[in-house]
């Protein structure tokens, strides 16, 4: 810890006490109600259940303001303060150590946030607006501010700045903003309108739905683990080609774009297109490295990789849904293709995306006994073959990126 922020948490400790001084001249902590009882526990129990339910993740989330919005509407900002204090403190668990400086740190941050968002719906209520709901918003925009700008001033001492970006900053703390402000008034109106119990249901509801998201956003980043090791594998199966797959995705990529694919099936499709070419690690390395054309029994052996892949992955539950995709990708639109000689759209739209993606990087790379096409040759092939191997309609699709410019850098790598 250098000597500024040093200075700045002596500072902002001695505000903190300076800003309960002048609270406390204007406000009581004698009258203790059930109220401040209630938020106090609420909040303290929520600070830790995370780490008691989930001790050995890094994952946690606070709803710490959500709960402090109905409280400011009952209880003075000194008490606020206090509870803000108090109640969001960490209880060690395990080997897990907080150093006091921090600890004091987060514990004043927080304590200066909610006071000051507490005066702030005090003021507006009556001054500025005589609407509760515009007032607690005030109060969570001051809220967030003061919270997000004092951790940002410890970051920019600490000399991190250059880590930090302004855009993503800003973007998160306005969305934080928002959703909390949206949680917050939930919880006022289960307290006022329905009362104590109903207050903790909702909490609790808030937590199941939060523990889902999270599990979402872990089982997509288990997915795309999946995925990049079996590039991996892929690449190390056939260094010749290596980087195809890669290639492939983001071809496949700006044709769903253009197709406009919605947003969760185009991602489906791309992860398809990344290792499309698996089941080739079941394919003789002197059939895969091989420098001539290919026999009649070695481009027999060479097409079953589709269905090598196929049967190699429809045991993934988190891909198995897909792998049609996979399975067809070498179909011909006329129904000369393979492995089931589909014809037109029999064939899987992802499988045509992907044949044309597939088609495309072996054009512009070529191989030992095929040179690779310039952008006129790769647009007259493609129109040769659309109606035949291709679907039409994809086929102009490739054609306008070829020739609006999207794809130039596939041409002059090769």
């Amino acid at each position: 810890m250098n000597r500024n922020v040093k200075v700045f948490l002596a500072v902002e400790f001695i505000f903190f006490l300076v800003f309960i001084v002048m609270l406390s001249n204007v406000y009581s902590l004698i009258n203790i109600s059930f109220n401040i009882i209630f938020f106090l526990m609420t909040l303290l129990i929520l600070s830790n259940l995370s780490e008691f339910l989930n001790f050995e993740s890094s994952t946690s989330t606070s709803i710490s303001l959500p709960v402090l919005i109905p409280a400011m509407t009952l209880i003075n900002p000194l008490w606020i303060t206090v509870i803000a204090f108090i109640g969001t403190s960490e209880i060690i668990v395990g080997q897990k150590k907080i150093p006091w400086y921090k600890f004091m740190f987060n514990r004043c941050m927080l304590g200066i946030a909610a006071g000051s968002a507490a005066l702030i719906f005090k003021f507006s209520l009556g001054n500025i607006t005589s609407n509760i709901i515009i007032s607690l918003f005030f109060s969570a925009v001051v809220y967030f501010i003061i919270n997000s700008s004092l951790v940002y001033a410890v970051i920019y001492l600490s000399g991190e700045k250059q880590k930090i970006s302004y855009r993503v900053f800003w973007s998160e703390l306005f969305k934080s903003i928002f959703v909390s402000y949206f949680l917050g008034l939930i919880l006022y109106f289960s307290y006022v309108e329905f009362g104590k119990l109903f207050f903790l249901l909702v909490i609790i509801l808030i937590y199941i739905g939060r523990d889902i998201f999270f599990s979402r956003i872990q089982l997509l980043n288990s997915f795309t683990q999946v995925i990049e090791s079996f590039l991996k594998v892929i690449d190390s199966k056939d260094h010749y080609t290596e980087g195809h797959c890669e290639r492939v995705a983001n071809y496949t990529r700006l044709l769903c774009e253009i197709v406009n694919i919605k947003q969760n099936r185009k991602e489906k499709i791309v992860n398809m297109a990344k290792i499309h070419d698996i089941g080739k690690i079941y394919v003789d390395d002197n059939i895969l490295k091989s420098n001539e054309l290919l026999t009649k029994e070695e481009f027999e052996e060479m097409k079953k990789h589709s269905q090598y892949g196929y049967e190699l992955l429809k045991d993934i539950d988190m891909l198995n849904d897909d792998l049609e995709i996979i399975l067809y990708h070498h179909e011909f639109y006329n129904g000369e293709g393979y492995p089931k000689g589909l014809k037109g759209k029999e064939i899987p739209f992802g499988s045509r995306i992907l044949n044309i993606s597939d088609s495309f990087d072996v054009m512009t790379t070529g191989r030992s006994y095929k040179k690779a096409l310039n952008k006129e040759e790769t647009i007259s092939e493609f129109k040769r073959c659309s109606g035949e191997q291709f679907d039409p309609d994809l086929v102009e699709k490739i054609i306008y990126l070829i020739e609006s410019g999207e794809l130039d850098s596939s041409f002059k790598k090769s």
